[in-house]
């Protein structure tokens, strides 16, 4: 369906879940897909591997932030959490 052209929040939510779960380029999807929601497939990924929540909680500034703080907190990603502070400044 994605080959299709499909942007169901839905579906790409997924085909993330999937390609995290066999650690299928799981960094390069969630960089570079833009229709998954980063609070569903962030929330996945906590338990799997954190900073894969952090890169997905980060793909939309603003949207997840108590999110990303807390899972960088939680699992001691200082140094993401302070790259992420900084750029959000920035804005």
């Amino acid at each position: 369906r994605i080959s299709e052209g499909n942007t169901e929040p839905a579906t790409h939510n997924a085909i993330g879940k999937i390609y995290i779960t066999l650690n299928k380029e799981p960094q390069t999807f969630l960089k570079n897909n833009q229709y998954y929601d980063p609070l569903v497939v962030g929330r996945f990924c906590e338990k799997l591997d954190p900073y894969l929540a952090y890169l997905a909680y980060r793909r939309t500034p603003g949207t997840c932030d108590d999110e990303l703080i807390e899972v960088t907190n939680k699992n001691s990603l200082f140094k993401d959490q302070a790259r992420y502070l900084v750029e959000r400044q920035d804005l």
